[in-house]
């Protein structure tokens, strides 16, 4: 027997209505097959050191298992993801990025605005009264957007940004950025965590305080990377760097992922790639760039984990959304 209502009851899926931007089809640049960019890290994730040793797929299946939401199964976007003319980022800077420079930075960068949108959308549609809606974003902030955000800055401080100065100087002010924009996020966690907690009467000061303290935080974000996307691409090319070079660096950074890292960052940066460059462009990346152990576990665990989980747990909060569909079930109604 489970738990039931007495009033009409609306599912995380169907409330998830507003379907994403159709993504442009449009390549700029092929993808180079001998730019080795992720292939020999994600290899060295789960791969043994013998390369004839290939992970059978059953193994695959105990490695990652998707909590189940079937309430949320359908849903496939979120309603965060911005309008855009076809072929055309979201950067403030590279709209439309040429070479594999400009390309490169904004793999990561179009994940994480996209975060950011899914970020500031969470915050303006959140229903403030319900305490399981604060447990959901609070566990999808902490998931999904923290420790996503939280490698990317740690992974330029210590891997990427000291190989770009062997031959150039980065400006000051944007490793600086990162501990207080990281101090920001610890906030925020803070605040999420503690609206379940709060008296239902005290919910909606907090949620107005945390719009706020969100719009501040995602401007300085936009900020951030636009200065970034500014210099990066432009060091590269001063210091003559090729991508032969780039590429075990960028191998290190996927490398120190690990897979629960990769679980969590791989399908947003290809759904932010999809939405600028089109499916034609993630789909090729999925096939010439991620080796087959890495490839199922996207396709059949970690894809999965981003359109039921990921997705579901923001299509819980708005109001309306009567049923919890990441609740616990047990022997006893709440």
């Amino acid at each position: 027997m489970g738990c039931s209502s007495s009033k009409p009851t609306t599912s995380a899926a169907q409330a998830a209505s507003v379907l994403e931007p159709e993504a442009s089809t449009t390549l700029f640049s092929p993808i180079d097959p001998s730019a080795k960019t992720s292939s020999d890290a994600l290899v060295a994730v789960v791969a043994p050191a013998d390369a004839d040793a290939a992970m059978p797929v059953a193994k695959l299946a105990e490695v990652q298992v998707v909590p189940a939401a079937a309430e949320a199964g359908a849903l496939q976007t979120s309603s965060a993801s911005p309008p855009r003319a076809q072929g055309e980022t979201t950067s403030r800077v590279l709209p439309r990025p040429v070479g594999w420079q400009e390309e490169g930075i904004l793999f990561p960068h179009e994940g994480l605005r996209f975060l950011m949108g899914e970020l500031s959308e969470a915050a303006r549609v959140m229903d403030a009264k319900v305490a399981w809606k604060w447990e959901n974003l609070a566990t999808w902030y902490q998931d999904y957007f923290y420790d996503v955000v939280h490698h990317h800055h740690h992974s330029e401080e210590v891997i990427f940004f000291p190989w770009l100065q062997t031959r150039g100087a980065i400006p000051a002010k944007i490793s600086a950025d990162h501990p207080e924009l990281m101090r920001t996020m610890d906030e925020l966690r803070d605040m999420f965590a503690s609206g379940a907690l709060k008296p239902a009467g005290e919910r909606a000061e907090l949620l107005a305080r945390l719009r706020e303290r969100v719009a501040a935080f995602v401007e300085d974000m936009h900020q951030h990377l636009a200065e970034e996307e500014e210099v990066i691409p432009k060091l590269l090319r001063e210091g003559n760097f090729t991508q032969e070079e780039e590429a075990p660096v960028t191998g290190q950074i996927i490398e120190s992922l690990g897979l629960d890292g990769n679980k969590k960052s791989l399908p947003v940066m290809l759904h932010g790639l999809k939405l600028w460059a089109g499916e034609e462009r993630a789909e090729a990346f999925v096939a010439e760039h991620l080796p087959l152990p890495i490839r199922l576990l996207y396709q059949h665990f970690w894809k999965p984990d981003f359109q039921e989980r990921h997705l579901g747990l923001l299509a819980s909060l708005p109001a309306g959304v009567d049923v919890n569909p990441f609740a616990s079930q047990g022997l006893f109604c709440q």
